[in-house]
């Protein structure tokens, strides 16, 4: 058998199925785990009616961890998803007609902001305490 690299498209024997994943045998001693989310490209609510124990399948590996835990995915032919998402905005860089974010103030003020908070709500939980 050839040695298990990343990329590797393997034959494997299903040994063992829990809830969150397979385990499968690739190699004389060595095993990986495809997770449940790499089964298949729709969604698996029961992993139990997908594989089972001594089923052949084709895996393709992952990652290999330092560990020696060895990743595995049968979703092989599948091309990559591209990713659609817009790039990530921090809240201070709103768009037009969105309310402006407040300057940023210097340490010395921001604490001070930041103990009359914290005094004005130590107050108004002592004034509850008081009407129990």
């Amino acid at each position: 058998m050839s040695t298990i690299e990343v990329g590797n498209i393997i034959e494997g024997t299903v040994v063992g199925v829990q809830s969150f994943g397979a385990f499968v045998k690739i190699g004389d001693n060595k095993q990986g785990l495809v997770h449940i989310s790499q089964i298949s490209s729709s969604y698996v609510q029961d992993i139990n009616q997908v594989l089972k124990v001594d089923d052949k399948v084709q895996v393709k590996v992952t990652e290999i961890k330092p560990d020696g835990k060895i990743s595995l995915t049968m979703r092989i032919n599948e091309e990559p998803k591209p990713n659609n998402r817009p790039p990530f905005r921090k809240r201070d860089d709103r768009g037009p007609g969105r309310q402006q974010a407040p300057q940023k103030d210097d340490f010395e003020s921001l604490m001070k902001k930041w103990a009359k908070t914290s005094e004005d709500k130590m107050s108004d939980l002592g004034k509850r305490e008081k009407r129990r």
